[in-house]
């Protein structure tokens, strides 16, 4: 039995020069894993309404649904104490609505929407959703991020350089038969 073995790390690099317009190309194509998006931190109040309530329970529902986020609007109101007496969430309800930081796509649609229109500070509502209806609060907006060409450059050219040995030790490999 015969084997040859290539280390990889021991072969020059394939093009050890890896030119900027490569690096900068590599660098766009794979921007979203040197970019994190925008989240939000967001707290609701939601009224609960089965998909086959009544025409009345949906009518109360909303009825009080809209009462409470006229509260929640009012100047000085105590928006997680509004959530502890009368959010259906029974998730968030005992931590005054608070759903924590949440990004684009992570809620319903009309939730998503709200939350994603809305300023740091601001209440909004009431909101439809299949759940019922909800009173949302934004607290905060966390900035997406997106690492510079010239942050990631060095990691690049690295990863570059590794794919060309990569190449060098399988053609190494490839010409060892050609005796």
């Amino acid at each position: 039995l015969e084997y040859v073995e290539v280390d990889g790390s021991a072969l020059p690099p394939a093009d050890a020069g890896a030119d900027e317009a490569a690096l900068r190309k590599r660098y766009e194509e794979q921007i979203a894993r040197y970019s994190s998006p925008e989240k939000r931190d967001i707290a609701h109040i939601l009224i609960a309404v089965k998909a086959d309530a009544s025409a009345a329970d949906k009518q109360a529902a909303e009825a009080k649904a809209k009462k409470l986020a006229a509260d929640a609007k009012a100047a000085g109101a105590d928006f997680a104490a509004l959530a502890k007496a009368n959010s259906d969430d029974t998730g968030s309800r005992d931590k005054g609505g608070e759903l924590g930081l949440m990004g684009k796509g992570g809620m319903p649609g009309a939730f998503d929407d709200a939350a994603f229109s809305m300023q740091a500070g601001e209440v909004r509502g009431p909101v439809k959703t299949d759940f019922g209806w909800h009173i949302i609060k934004l607290n905060a907006v966390q900035a997406g991020q997106q690492r510079s060409f010239e942050e990631v450059r060095p990691e690049l050219a690295q990863e570059m350089q590794a794919g060309g040995r990569e190449r060098a030790g399988i053609e190494a490999l490839v010409g060892v038969g050609d005796d």
